[in-house]
């Protein structure tokens, strides 16, 4: 079933699109490494839920981290859930699983998206099969199990669970031969070329963009940066090229003979007029995935407050004190000659405030087109710009 725009944007708007995209850009620079796969849009909707049952400082904590307004955040879950409905690429499910010892408030279930909330038995071996059987149906077996470790104390599990596929608009051309030179030359993998009659590679001064599209309202971005730049620094400038239309030039402006990072324009001869911009891509197809500690990204998440057990104030969610204990994230990407597809389950577990074991805090200090090298990516919803997963490439798939 397709859309166009107007009806995305009756759902989510472009301060909210914008808000999701700014938690994935302040997650992944927070971040001692990029990840090889990662969803800020499977950790949104969450932090937003959580929203409405906090009060004081753990409530305006995770407003801020969300980017939205306590209005907002009642509404925008089942919003984004409306947006996937009518999105035939997309897939996002919400789950919420309370056990008997707690008493959930129950203004704030009225609140969730209807047929969310279901049961933990205290039967740990099919609580935990029911959850894992929940994370593998709703991605279609990308990812099989719930990323958190179940435990007597997890009173409430709250997880969101995203599926995306696409298949090219171009396909690529499967080459059994390595690059020829560079950093992957000596690698046993293939080399994907396609060649494209759009205006789909954007440069910068330390950044090259391919837009790789799919169908169904998907597109793909790859992103090469300069050696010298970190690859938190390549993302950066990756998601500035999905977010901005003015970000960097289009490759049609470039001269022949002139460079540009990983792109050089040359020129040939052909029996019929040049009608439509000319670009030709290389690159490699690569699987990805990621198993994330949330708790360690609370600073960047809000999440400081909401899981230490003295301060979290969830005064609106249930009749006990609760704290989130564990927060996890499970991704995976796959990129083929033919299409994309990428998954990710998010959970983040609650337990009694004051029922977990002390734990010693210390202050950290932190200081922080040719794809043949190492290099950023991310899937974008094209009508409304969300970001829905991305990631950095370390090393092509090996050849079969």
């Amino acid at each position: 079933m397709g859309t166009d725009e107007g009806t995305y944007q009756s759902t989510l708007t472009a301060a909210d699109v914008a808000a999701a995209n700014d938690l994935t850009r302040r997650w992944f620079a927070a971040r001692p490494e990029v990840p090889a796969a990662g969803s800020g849009l499977g950790i949104w909707p969450l932090l937003a839920v959580l929203a409405t049952g906090a009060v004081a400082d753990t409530r305006d904590e995770l407003l801020a981290a969300a980017g939205l307004d306590a209005e907002r955040a009642a509404a925008v879950p089942a919003l984004l859930l409306e947006t996937a409905r009518t999105a035939p690429a997309l897939r996002i499910a919400l789950g919420v699983w309370a056990g008997s010892r707690v008493t959930l408030d129950p203004d704030w279930t009225a609140g969730l998206p209807g047929s969310v909330i279901g049961s933990l038995t205290g039967d740990l071996v099919a609580d935990k099969a029911a959850l894992d059987a929940w994370a593998s149906d709703n991605t279609d077996g990308l990812i099989d199990k719930m990323p958190i470790e179940l435990k007597d104390e997890i009173l409430l599990v709250l997880a969101s669970a995203l599926l995306v596929r696409t298949t090219w608009t171009t396909p690529f051309d499967e080459l059994r031969s390595p690059f020829p030179a560079g950093p992957w030359s000596n690698l046993d993998h293939r080399v994907l070329t396609a060649t494209y009659s759009q205006d789909v590679l954007r440069v910068g001064e330390d950044a090259s963009v391919l837009t790789v599209r799919g169908d169904r309202d998907i597109d793909v971005l790859l992103a090469l940066g300069r050696d010298d730049l970190e690859p938190r620094e390549v993302f950066s400038r990756l998601l500035d090229a999905a977010t901005d239309p003015a970000w960097g030039r289009s490759s049609t402006e470039l001269a022949v003979g002139e460079r540009a990072v990983g792109v050089e324009v040359t020129e040939y001869l052909h029996a019929y007029p040049q009608t439509a911009p000319e670009v030709a891509a290389q690159t490699v197809p690569f699987t990805v995935d990621a198993d994330l500690d949330l708790i360690k990204d609370a600073a960047a998440l809000g999440l400081v407050l909401a899981s230490d057990g003295d301060r979290a104030r969830f005064d609106r969610l249930a009749a006990q004190p609760l704290v989130v204990s564990q927060a996890r994230q499970s991704c995976t990407a796959v990129f083929s000659a033919t299409g994309f597809e990428a998954a990710a389950v998010t959970a983040f577990g609650m337990a009694m405030a004051g029922a977990l074991p002390p734990q010693d805090r210390h202050r950290h200090v932190r200081a922080t087109v040719t794809f043949d090298r190492p290099f950023a990516y991310l899937a974008r919803h094209r009508p409304t710009g969300l970001v829905l997963a991305g990631g950095w490439v370390t090393e092509p798939d090996r050849a079969e």
